[in-house]
Order: C-alpha cells, then sequence, then structure tokens
C-alpha cells in the first residue's frame, strides 16, 4: 500500500472555464455555438488549456494562448480566428476537485 503523501503526488489538478468575456473589433462577432461547447464542457489538465487549443484547432479556428499577468492567475487569454477577424476570449478558470 502506497503511503498518503505519494498518493497525493500521483494526484492531477483539473480546470473547467467557468465564465467567458469575449471581444472582437467594434464588437460584432459572437462567440459560435461550438466554441462555446468545447469552453463549457472540455476539463484542462493546467491553466494554459492545452485541450481546449486542441479541439478549437481541430475545427480549424487557429487558436493562441496568451499567458496572462500573475495578478490574474486564474484567467486564461485565448485569442481565436473567425473569418478575416481575430476574437479575444478570456476565460476565467475554476479548479475542479483533484484527481
Amino acid at each position: 500500500m502506497q503511503p498518503l503523501f505519494e498518493k497525493e503526488i500521483m494526484m492531477k489538478q483539473r480546470y473547467r472555464v467557468e465564465a467567458v468575456m469575449a471581444s472582437s473589433k467594434q464588437n460584432k462577432l459572437e462567440v459560435p455555438r461550438d466554441v462555446m461547447d468545447i469552453l463549457c464542457e472540455q476539463d484542462c489538465s493546467s491553466l494554459q488549456i492545452p485541450e481546449i487549443i486542441e479541439r478549437l484547432t481541430s475545427l480549424g479556428y487557429r487558436p493562441r494562448y496568451k499567458a496572462t499577468a500573475d495578478t490574474f492567475p486564474d484567467i486564461a487569454t485565448l485569442w481565436i480566428w473567425m473569418g478575416q477577424e481575430e476574437m479575444l476570449l478570456n476565460c476565467q478558470m475554476e479548479s475542479l476537485a483533484v484527481h
């Protein structure tokens, strides 16, 4: 049997998007339903949201993650292309139970 501290080391923190603030030039774009579905349902292994990036890439959105300042450690900044215009998505991340 493993000591408790070894089990704790093997556990991984998971994250999920809790809220999204979207912005684009002239604020004319809406976040597509398929993007929102991914943001709402995809658990991530880190705050750099690699699983979301991978899924959005597979749909052709050309996502780009940008690290935010240390003052907002729970915000993941993501840029996606929609046609000829780029949209900014600031995702408020919530920490899920450790698995």
